[in-house]
């Protein structure tokens, strides 16, 4: 008789055996959940403000500033994944036979590199990509044909929000009595008299920022006729298809802007950033959990889960049950603290009152 399979202590059926009540009345398991020291109780991934610090490479561990993470549209410049099979791809070097600068005639060895998949075997030069001289990158990459009209409609969006905001704070000083602190911080009073005073020229605004918040003017778009759009080739209906050249749906979809259609067609897509957050309690504004910023660490500066304070409560026996009869049951409770610490059990109609 082969031994029952033994369960994973990570696994959602374990884990939400022995459930915890948050202060908002939601249910968690204890490896969910954090202890408030401020407020002495208990929170959960809801009762908590989520912040992130920084952001990095999971493949190469580079750190990366939140501007220049959303001037890269949060993904690595250096590391690739396989459009393939979404592993990541390292670079390979090879040599290849090319004429000497000096005498063409002479043929002397170059070392060029190509990006390789060691999992799918998929590899740069599938698709034709050239190889490069330098190991660090300049892969060639898709253009987006609607690149220049996403960028249009956010500069458009972005001064209407811009506007809007503007109105709003206007509403808020309206009908009041504003000191002389408040416009001078409003309209930069402040900041003329001190570079007046010290002799520096006045600050000049730069382009676009003469009327702030005036929307940038942008064409409709424009009505396709489906009628007159290109139908699907006619191989499609007389010649039998190769299911090993088209592309699936989730690698389509991992190149929204292009959407390739054949195998041939996909290319390398930049690595996706990671994030390391800290969590806030949201009633004292206290850090509940604040990772180190070094990226290779997986250590803590704070981090106060709630298996560190709150009793562990454990389903530790279950006798054989039988309808009409009693049942035993054993409860295995750790205290991981060494003040005490006081069990009641509760019936289930005391427990609904």
């Amino acid at each position: 008789m082969a031994p029952p399979p033994v369960s994973s202590p990570f696994d959602s059926s374990v884990l939400n055996l022995v459930r915890y009540k948050c202060s908002c009345g939601s249910l968690k398991p204890i490896c969910r959940l954090y202890f408030c020291r401020h407020c002495l109780d208990i929170r959960c991934g809801f009762c908590v403000s989520h912040e992130v610090d920084s952001h990095y490479c999971p493949n190469c561990m580079e750190n990366m500033p939140s501007a220049e993470a959303r001037l890269k549209k949060n993904r690595c410049a250096n590391c690739f994944d396989c459009p393939h099979c979404s592993h990541t791809l390292s670079t390979r070097a090879t040599s290849m036979a090319t004429p000497s600068p000096d005498d063409p005639t002479k043929m002397v060895a170059k070392k060029v590199y190509y990006l390789a998949c060691a999992f799918c075997r998929w590899t740069s030069r599938d698709i034709g990509l050239p190889d490069q001289t330098v190991a660090s990158g300049g892969w060639p990459e898709q253009d987006n044909c609607s690149s220049e009209r996403i960028s249009a409609l956010q500069e458009h969006y972005r001064a209407i929000a811009q506007r809007e905001k503007i109105e709003k704070e206007s509403r808020r000083f309206l009908g009041r009595k504003l000191s002389y602190l408040q416009l001078s911080d409003k309209y930069g009073l402040t900041t003329v008299v001190n570079r007046k005073r010290a002799g520096l020229p006045p600050l000049s605004l730069g382009p676009g920022r003469e009327e702030l918040g005036r929307p940038v003017e942008i064409s409709p778009a424009e009505a396709t006729d489906l009628d007159l759009e290109q139908d699907l080739p006619i191989e499609l209906l007389t010649e039998p298809l190769n299911l090993c050249s088209v592309t699936q749906l989730p690698q389509r979809l991992a190149q929204l802007e292009v959407q390739p259609d054949t195998i041939t067609t996909i290319f390398p897509r930049h690595k996706h950033l990671m994030i390391k957050r800290s969590q806030r309690c949201r009633r004292c504004e206290h850090n509940l959990s604040k990772p180190e910023y070094n990226p290779t660490s997986i250590k803590f500066k704070i981090q106060l889960a709630a298996y560190y304070h709150v009793p562990d409560i454990v389903i530790y026996r279950i006798g054989e049950l039988v309808p009409g009869k009693v049942a035993q049951l054993v409860i295995k409770v750790t205290n991981p603290t060494n003040t005490g610490t006081t069990l009641e059990f509760l019936s289930l109609t005391k427990l609904r009152e």
